[in-house]
């Protein structure tokens, strides 16, 4: 049986170490999808996608497949209906496993199937001003949506027909000062002079911000009901990314759909490029992620890239996706301190183990 996982290990910790471990006791290999340069909290991977990519490896995983910044700049529901697209996509996956603070896959899937029942009454509770997380957790009550694991698991869990399983979270929790088993912990230890952030690069933002009109702002995806007005506004008013996103903020806008909608817009993602996934971009593996490789090459539905070569043969759907995330990580190369030319995309080699 093999395992999928979607991740983002920005950065990988004792956490998610002990997920992979205990996914392994039941499976023959791992396979992680994880994000690229950008992450679903609308910001800058702390460290490069093929450093993060190694470092799953020395720790467990087999073979990690990038999930595209178009993708890994979603709302939870977007970010893992492609995710798990792109896993089914390899034709080898068994099961797909994460780590939630609720184990109970029976409590889980009730949970799913509730949302999914009240989907109407949650679309009123909108109208109402409030946010969807707000709205769901007001018409679903459940305490399960009060964690951001679990709400990622019940999105994969109606995303996928695949069997899931689920593996208790350790540690104080999400957003605490747990730096074992806390990824939020341990970006706060970091250093801006060793990652990448966009405070690295936030007059480089804001100037592109200064730039676009409401028109622009209109072509993001998650710009709605004139929020491109407020945006506009905000951004005209505004001296830093923190005022911008506190100026547009609402009960209806969280500060992490801000977040995405300012960094999509920053690296020019718009509407335009939210189709279904073209290609699986590996970004590494060991021997056995090598087999799986080759038995993926006889079942993906979905051309495989490796190496640079590999783009030619895609479709222009898939070229066009792939332009995108080389500019996208071009300007993901400003939030060094000191930053790295154009061109990296290109030229870094998947990581062999």
């Amino acid at each position: 049986m093999i395992s999928g996982i979607i991740c983002e290990f920005n950065p990988l910790h004792d956490g998610h170490k002990y997920l992979i471990d205990t996914v392994r006791e039941k499976s023959d290999g791992v396979v992680c999808v994880m994000s690229g340069s950008f992450v679903q909290r609308g910001e800058f991977a702390v460290y490069d996608k093929f450093k993060r990519a190694e470092s799953a490896l020395n720790n467990g995983a087999d073979l990690v497949i990038e999930l595209p910044c178009i993708y890994s700049l979603m709302s939870a529901n977007g970010f893992a209906k492609y995710a798990v697209q792109i896993l089914e996509a390899t034709g080898i996956i068994d099961e797909i496993a994460f780590g939630t603070e609720c184990d109970n896959m029976d409590e889980l899937k009730a949970t799913a199937d509730k949302i999914r029942s009240l989907e109407n009454e949650i679309k009123d509770k909108m109208k109402e001003g409030l946010s969807y997380p707000s709205a769901r957790k007001a018409v679903v009550k459940s305490d399960i949506l009060d964690t951001p694991n679990n709400i990622l698991a019940l999105e994969y869990i109606n995303a996928t027909k695949l069997p899931c399983r689920a593996v208790k979270r350790i540690g104080k929790g999400h957003d605490t000062d747990d730096v074992d088993y806390s990824a939020s912990a341990i970006r706060k230890n970091l250093s801006l002079d060793e990652i990448c952030s966009i405070k690295n690069c936030e007059v480089a933002v804001l100037a592109k911000l200064r730039t676009m009109c409401a028109e622009d702002f209109a072509k993001i995806e998650d710009v709605t009901e004139g929020l491109e007005n407020r945006i506009v506004d905000s951004v005209r008013t505004s001296v830093s990314l923190e005022e911008i996103y506190n100026k547009i903020k609402t009960k209806r806008y969280t500060h992490s759909r801000i977040r995405r909608i300012i960094l999509r817009a920053y690296l020019g993602i718009t509407e335009e490029y939210s189709t279904d996934a073209p290609y699986i971009r590996i970004l590494g593996f060991n021997n056995t992620g090598k087999e799986f490789l080759s038995r993926m090459k006889k079942n993906t539905v979905l051309p495989i890239v490796s190496r640079y070569a590999d783009i030619d043969k895609l479709t222009d759907n898939g070229k066009k996706l792939f332009e995108l995330e080389c500019r996208c990580t071009d300007l993901y190369n400003l939030g060094y301190k000191s930053p790295l030319p154009c061109g990296t995309e290109q030229r870094t080699k998947i990581i062999i183990k």
